[in-house]
């Protein structure tokens, strides 16, 4: 968040964010209108980082879409 609120980045969070748990120097402004967009995890061949492993499993079963190529 230090890079948000430096204004040196953005973030698209879920429209169920709670506003009033940001910091009190962040703000939303809602995008209204925009398709949902393709969420990619990308890591490095060969890491075995449990907190990853853990993520990437979340993350399969929150998400939906059509199964990768390949």
């Amino acid at each position: 968040m230090p890079l948000i609120a430096s204004r040196r980045a953005v973030t698209i969070v879920s429209a169920g964010l709670r506003a009033d748990r940001l910091r009190p120097d962040l703000t939303t402004i809602p995008l209204d209108g925009v398709e949902p967009g393709h969420v990619v995890l990308a890591t490095r061949a060969g890491d075995n980082n449990r907190l990853l492993a853990v993520f990437r499993k979340a993350a399969e079963a929150h998400l939906t879409g059509p199964a990768p190529a390949g």
